[in-house]
Formats: structure tokens, C-alpha cells, sequence
């Protein structure tokens, strides 16, 4: 009897709660209906990002992939969500009456936008029933990648590369120079700008600050950086002898290109083949500094902890003839071996397959990252003044090498006449950009 007590017990209790909750789901439907059927507002919209020290702050603008949160009411019911037009996915797990959580996809169209939907969020419920909030999108965040010739003269027309580099309004250079006006962007990809160089750039050096319609970017810190200047055929003079080159010890000074606004050649240079002569396959054309006192003097300007990720050698070049076979070799510690303690530039080899290089019309400038060597990776820049100290001999300098690329291209008898200048030791670290610089205050 007792056992069969508990059972009736139980039955009328589970009974009574099951009416209970039935009146309890009534009751919350007629609310979600009414709720359903609210007007929308958007009140304020917030970026979500937990990486921040300030992980939720209220914005006017966001980029693609990020994360939003949306502050209003009459949320319920929400069933689409449109940015700059896009039908973007929202998670409903995510939404409240008053608040709710939108990832802004990829796919959101920015500058392509129609006009009467770019920079807009509108939530919907049906058609009668939506909200439009002006709110400014933009594509992911602007990088920049590299700089046509980092060491130019005022005047000088210079090529900015990277990405998002649509809609460009400034370009702040080294000694805080702003240049406003001339810019030319490429809004259809956003891959590149173009500015003319202005007087007054600090003889410092630093990193360009690019600033367009996706926000701003800063450059490697390796512009105008001569102070790390070792070679320059001119004022800075570290010759030692040369192999391959004729009067190697006596500079070249024809100005070339002899026109244009692009940079030219800056008073002394050398080349590698000015004869235009046919390099055999497999042959080299030398060039060396004597590096017994520069490396060690670069120390005061380019810290010895420095990551051998973040700086890295730069030289200016103009090229004559088409270049499809041979690399230049950067040499910074000789006597260990052609392939030791070096870092190679090899144009004409692009996505595995051979691209004849052209000149591009002017000097530009080339990069070698002393971590491209694998004697440095994962070292420093006082473990390269190291290696050159204790190099067997003390010389450090560029090679013409007429290789090819191993067990894949056969080097060719070439004539490309290959011209330098301006090497130098240069930061290649690249500042952190925020879009909101109070970030750590």
C-alpha cells in the first residue's frame, strides 16, 4: 500500500506541474507574440573583442570578421540581418529582446556596396517590420607590405604595396611629414598607392603610416633609414676589392633612368656586368665591403637583440635586359662556403615556374631578411655582427650567382646587366596599428 501511495503521489504531482506549465508556455507565447510583434530599434552598437582592454566598446564602425553587439529592443522575432545589403547569418541563440551578437561575414560587400545600402545594418522581421541604422563597415583591417624603393629623394613617385589600400587620404612619413594631396590608389584591389615623395623626411627613418577608407597601416620601420648605411659608392665607403667587376674601385655616375619623376640613380653606383658580357652558367660576379669595423658600429643602430626576423639587409637596383637565370646572393660572413651565412634574391621565380623580370622603369629597392639564412634563423642581430667577426675572411657583399633553382630549373648563359647601390643594414619590424589608440590608457 505504501509503494502504491508514492505512485499516486507521483502521478498527481507530475499532473499538476504539467498544467502548471502548460499555462506557464501560454502565457510566454502570448508575450513572445507581443514581443514578435514590437517596432525595432537599434540604440548603440558595441565591438566585441576579448583581446582588448577594452573587451566591449561601443563603436561607430567595425570591420569584416568582427564581432558586434547590438543594444536596442524589440529583438524578438528578428529574422534576418542585412549589412551593407548582405544577408548576413546570426546565431538566434545569441539574441535577447534588448541585445544580440552578429559575426560580420567576409562576404559583406564594402566599397562595392550599393550606394542606398553601404555603411547600413537593418534588422528584419518582415517587411513591414525593420530597422536601418547607419553604421560604417570596413573591409579588414589595411596591411603594408613593402615600399618600391625605401631610400628615395624628394620628388621621387614611390609605390606603396599591400592590401585593403583602397580610398588612400594620407601617408605620414618619417619626421612626421603628412602628404595629403597626389595620392593615387588602386580602388578596384586596393594592392597598391602612389605618392610623391616630400622635403623634410627624417634622415631617422621609420615606417610610413598609410590611412584610406579601411583605416591606416604602418610600413616596415625601414624607410630612409641611412644611418645603417655601409656602401654608397659616394660619402660611405667600405670597398675591398671585387671579382668579375671592371674598376670595380671607381664608381659609375651616368644618371639613369635620365628621365621621369621615379627614382634614379643617387650619384655613385656599380654593376655587376656593365659590359653586358654573357655569365656562363654557374658562374659568379663578386663585390666585397670590407666588414671588419661596419658591422659593429651598427650595433648603436640597430640593437643587438634585435630578431633576425625584423631586420634584414636592403640595397637599391635597375636592371637592363630581361633576367630569367641567376640569383643575387647577399654574402654577410665569407669563408664557411658558397651557401653559409647568406640570403639569395631570385625575381624571375614566381609560384614555381620561370617569369622573365623586367625593370620596372626605375631603381628599386631589394629586401633580405637576415632570417631568409639558415645560419640565422631564430638568432639576432648581434649573432650576425657575431658570425662576421669570426668569419675566416673579414668581407661582406653581393654576388652576382648564375643558378638556377635546385632539381627544378637549369641555370642559362645570361647578359642581364644588373646595377647597385645603397646597402645598408635596415629595422624591418613593422609597428602595430589600432584603430583605437586609447586602447591601454
Amino acid at each position: 500500500m505504501k509503494n502504491r501511495n508514492d505512485k499516486s503521489f507521483w502521478t498527481l504531482f507530475i499532473f499538476l506541474g504539467l498544467s502548471v506549465f502548460g499555462l506557464l508556455f501560454n502565457s510566454c507565447k502570448d508575450n513572445n507574440d507581443e514581443e514578435s510583434n514590437a517596432p525595432i530599434t537599434i540604440e548603440k552598437v558595441y565591438l566585441e573583442d576579448a583581446q582588448s582592454s577594452v573587451p566591449d566598446r561601443e563603436v561607430t564602425f567595425a570591420r569584416l570578421g568582427q564581432v558586434l553587439r547590438i543594444e536596442g529592443s524589440g529583438f524578438t522575432g528578428v529574422k534576418k540581418v542585412y549589412i551593407n545589403g548582405y544577408d548576413n547569418y546570426f546565431n538566434p541563440v545569441y539574441i535577447t529582446d534588448n541585445s544580440m551578437l552578429v559575426s560580420i561575414s567576409q562576404n559583406v560587400p564594402t566599397t562595392d556596396a550599393a550606394d542606398n545600402e553601404r555603411n547600413t545594418i537593418r534588422l528584419e522581421k518582415s517587411a513591414s517590420n525593420s530597422f536601418t541604422y547607419s553604421f560604417e563597415i570596413r573591409a579588414s583591417a589595411p596591411t603594408v607590405t613593402s615600399i618600391s624603393h625605401t631610400m628615395p629623394l624628394a620628388g621621387d613617385s614611390i609605390t606603396i604595396y599591400g592590401t585593403g589600400l583602397q580610398g588612400v587620404t594620407s601617408v605620414t612619413f618619417p619626421g612626421d611629414v603628412v602628404v595629403t594631396e597626389g595620392i593615387i590608389s588602386d580602388n578596384d584591389k586596393g594592392t597598391f598607392c602612389k605618392v610623391i615623395v616630400p622635403d623634410g623626411v627624417s634622415a631617422e627613418g621609420g615606417s610610413l603610416l598609410v590611412v584610406g577608407a579601411n583605416g591606416g597601416a604602418y610600413s616596415p620601420a625601414c624607410f630612409n633609414f641611412r644611418k645603417g648605411l655601409y656602401q654608397n659608392f659616394d660619402d660611405v665607403n667600405n670597398y675591398a676589392w671585387a671579382s668579375g667587376i671592371d674598376n670595380a674601385g671607381t664608381a659609375l655616375t651616368t644618371l639613369i633612368p635620365a628621365s621621369g619623376n621615379t627614382p634614379k640613380s643617387q650619384g655613385g653606383y656599380q654593376c655587376f656586368n656593365i659590359t653586358g658580357k654573357s655569365i656562363a652558367a654557374n658562374s659568379d660576379v663578386r663585390y666585397w665591403t670590407n666588414s671588419t669595423n661596419w658591422p659593429s658600429s651598427l650595433l648603436s643602430v640597430i640593437p643587438a637583440g634585435t630578431a633576425t626576423t625584423d631586420c634584414g639587409v636592403q640595397m637599391d637596383i635597375y636592371i637592363e635586359g630581361e633576367w630569367k637565370s641567376g640569383v643575387i646572393r647577399m654574402v654577410m660572413a665569407d669563408g664557411s662556403g658558397t651557401n653559409r651565412y647568406c640570403m639569395i634574391y631570385r625575381p624571375w621565380y614566381v609560384n614555381d615556374a620561370v617569369v622573365p623580370f623586367k625593370n620596372p622603369g626605375c631603381w628599386f629597392t631589394v629586401t633580405f631578411p637576415f632570417s631568409d639564412s639558415e645560419d640565422y634563423e631564430a638568432k639576432t642581430f648581434g649573432d650576425v655582427v657575431t658570425s662576421m667577426v669570426n668569419a675566416s675572411y673579414k668581407q661582406s657583399g653581393p654576388w652576382f650567382h648564375n643558378i638556377g633553382v635546385t632539381d627544378v630549373v637549369e641555370p642559362v648563359a645570361t647578359d642581364v646587366k644588373i646595377y647597385f647601390d645603397n646597402l645598408r643594414v635596415v629595422p624591418l619590424n613593422t609597428p602595430t596599428y589600432s584603430d583605437f589608440p586609447d586602447d591601454e590608457e
